[in-house]
């Protein structure tokens, strides 16, 4: 009976490891095209301005992705990574109107505290 238990918690952990590792990563068309739907849906983008941020973020997706590849050190990375998103967030400010930017600016402070509370919550 306990030779049972054991092999059946053991199946239940080599399963559960294993689905545990299925994690799909996105391409950055896919990145670029998520966000930019979310944009759209809240921002109440154009038609033109559609076009112009999914360039804008495929290519900053695109940039970032070829960045992880490199393996480099984090603090390397992370300056690199930065700049990149600063490029992009530059470029959209390009875009978008003096209203769009107050949403935008609005919605990533907001994302910024929900960030904030998980770190703070995990400390």
């Amino acid at each position: 009976m306990k030779k049972l238990l054991m092999i059946m918690a053991l199946a239940g952990g080599l399963s559960f490891a294993a689905s545990a590792q299925k994690k799909v990563e996105k391409t950055p068309a896919q990145k670029a095209g998520n966000k930019t739907e979310h944009l759209e849906k809240h921002l109440k983008l154009t038609a033109d301005q559609t076009k112009k941020v999914n360039a804008i973020l495929l290519a900053q997706a695109t940039s970032i992705d070829s960045l992880k590849k490199l393996k480099q050190d984090k603090r390397t990375s992370h300056a690199a990574d930065q700049k990149i998103k600063k490029l992009a967030q530059d470029r959209l400010d390009k875009v978008l109107t003096p209203e769009q930017k107050k949403e935008y600016a609005a919605m990533k402070a907001e994302k910024k505290a929900k960030k904030d509370a998980v770190k703070k919550a995990a400390q």
